[in-house]
């Protein structure tokens, strides 16, 4: 839960449902693909909220395990150079996944996304990885999305996302995933390398080829979610035009339109204020 301050009050602050697992959820289901989370939803009032605007917004929560530990907290400080959030989630639900404890996924799932403070800590850092190195030859995507605050032990944690790195489909960094990791280890030549670099739009790189995606201009509000809406944003592009499969087979037009519609996704999410994500008909 996202503890943001209130427009009209510095004091106050309103609890809003977030999280990047959650924000790409709602915004892939917004655009009208399929989605479901895996994971621990606490059984605690703001689980619930969590669990019921999951729902609502159409994601399939059916996977989702439920644990009386308490939910994960982050309180937002606007500062001069964008918001940050101070992370709470010693002893959370979901930290607690375990590796035996991953729903067996069904022929369907096409995709799957990971990043972010779930990878940070046992037990359910190593379950995420054992995810994905079930994932067989499903398309996985991973979101480096370093959060420090929460870091303790820095060398177990690079070690785990170097480990991830080389599995993943579809790496994706921004300039502090970089500043915090340093050089990405070398990438096979069937393995996509998306940089997001905020008004400068997105690089990236498969192999031997290079594409730029510039960002349009727009009235920024905040940047809440934008990573996770651009990711959302891409996946859900490949998922329309039917090519949620391995990315070397994926034409370079059909890939630079998912990043561009990735990105657009992105700069209307940074139009509102917090993780708003758009429907399909906002972007088209």
């Amino acid at each position: 839960m996202d503890l943001v301050p209130q427009a009209d009050t510095s004091d106050a602050l309103l609890p809003v449902v977030g999280g990047a697992a959650v924000n790409c959820a709602v915004a892939l289901s917004r655009l009208e693909v399929p989605v479901g989370f895996v994971g621990v939803l606490s059984t605690d009032a703001m689980g619930q909220r969590m669990s019921e605007h999951l729902r609502r917004e159409g994601v399939d929560v059916s996977l989702a395990r439920r644990s009386d530990r308490p939910s994960s907290l982050a309180i937002a400080q606007v500062k001069p150079g964008g918001i940050h959030f101070d992370l709470y989630d010693e002893n959370s639900a979901g930290r607690s996944l375990t590796p035996d404890q991953l729903p067996v996924l069904s022929e369907t799932v096409k995709a799957l996304i990971f990043g972010g403070i779930s990878l940070v800590h046992a037990p359910a850092a190593d379950a995420f990885e054992r995810l994905m190195a079930c994932a067989k030859d499903r398309l996985t995507w991973l979101d480096l999305n370093i959060r420090p605050s929460v870091i303790r032990d820095a060398e177990s944690y690079r070690a785990r996302l170097g480990r991830l790195i080389r599995r993943a489909s579809i790496i994706k960094v921004s300039d502090e995933d970089l500043a915090w990791f340093g050089p990405l280890p070398d990438l096979r030549p069937d393995q996509l390398m998306l940089h997001t670099r905020g008004a400068d739009g997105v690089e990236a790189r498969m192999g031997n080829w290079r594409h730029r995606t510039p960002a349009p201009k727009v009235t920024v509000q905040d940047t809440v979610g934008a990573g996770d809406t651009f990711n959302a944003g891409v996946l859900a592009s490949l998922a329309h035009a039917d090519m949620l499969g391995p990315i070397a087979e994926i034409d370079k037009p059909t890939l630079a339109q998912a990043i561009a519609y990735g990105v657009r996704a992105a700069s209307y999410s940074v139009s509102y204020p917090g993780a708003h994500a758009p429907t399909r008909k906002d972007i088209e």
